[in-house]
């Protein structure tokens, strides 16, 4: 890439966290877009005063599936304003555009799922995703706008908070009770240190026009398989409640087929499943407490 500083938005985030300590240890002068700076995605006056840049990271987002449900009109002005804004900024400095997606594929009709399988408007984030995606097709054809969509399937990783799965797992294990909704769905998880590294690759590469790449392990775990897994790093033999509240829109089984972001930029995931768990327990007790 240029020499020209990279942006960040949603800096202060999980993947934003890390991305932009991955981004500084390459070398890279990186401008953080955060609210707390007085950046705000939604309000383009704020970035006018933005110096010149060769990439933007698009990562600021409403996220939280629930809240598209209850917020839907404040979510979705969020995650399309946000996205028009940044990519009228790539626009004006002719910098390469890397979008942060999500799994848009709905009840998967094959797995392992790749980029070919047909998007579904399943609920209020998806849809938000699929829209931003195609501005982002948009931008590319009819601005020249080189941009990338990544579409992560579950993040995982140090420093995500305890509402999600895992977190949530390794906390109740950790203090004795755990109750969860249900134990069967398997989700593919992937952790955000590679995520991280998906990020950089796309910005580097020199393909040209609107890219899409599935980012996943290639594997998935039950509910129930995460949690044997944990209690075996844990040395724990605790009873885990699960109350069957099954969601009318579960996907029982969700695996990645990320073979085009291997082929096209080299890209496959480095931590196994197994390690980031035991990473993330070790950043939550001490390592003599942890199980030899």
């Amino acid at each position: 890439m240029s020499k020209l500083p990279v942006v960040v938005t949603g800096a202060t985030g999980l993947i934003g966290t890390h991305l932009t300590k991955l981004l500084k240890s390459k070398g890279y002068e990186v401008i953080l877009v955060t609210r707390k700076n007085g950046l705000d995605v939604c309000n383009a006056e704020t970035l006018k005063g933005l110096p010149p840049f060769s990439a933007l990271f698009h990562l600021a987002a409403y996220t939280y599936v629930p809240d598209s449900y209850t917020k839907t009109a404040e979510f979705f002005n969020t995650n399309i304003t946000g996205t028009v804004n940044t990519l009228e900024l790539c626009k004006r400095n002719k910098a390469k555009f890397i979008y942060a997606g999500s799994y848009v594929y709905g009840q998967p009709q094959y797995l392992p799922v790749d980029e070919k399988h047909p998007t579904v408007l399943w609920n209020p984030y998806a849809s938000s995703k699929i829209i931003c995606e195609q501005l982002c097709q948009s931008y590319s054809k009819e601005f020249g706008i080189q941009s990338t969509s990544l579409r992560i399937f579950n993040v995982y990783g140090e420093g995500q908070n305890s509402t999600f799965l895992i977190s949530k797992i390794i906390d109740g294990i950790k203090k004795g009770k755990l109750e969860l909704e249900t134990s069967t769905p398997k989700r593919d998880f992937v952790n955000v240190a590679d995520i991280a590294d998906a990020f950089v690759r796309a910005a580097e590469s020199d393909k040209e026009g609107f890219n899409a790449y599935n980012v996943g392990s290639g594997k998935s775990y039950s509910v129930a398989e995460i949690v044997d897994m944990v209690k075996q790093i844990l040395g724990s033999n605790l009873t885990v409640h699960y109350n069957n509240t099954v969601r009318p829109t579960e996907v029982p089984d969700v695996v990645c087929n990320y073979s085009k972001i291997k082929e096209e930029l080299g890209w496959t995931p480095q931590i196994s499943f197994m390690d980031g768990l035991r990473m993330l327990c070790e950043e939550s007790l001490s390592g003599a407490e942890l199980k030899k």
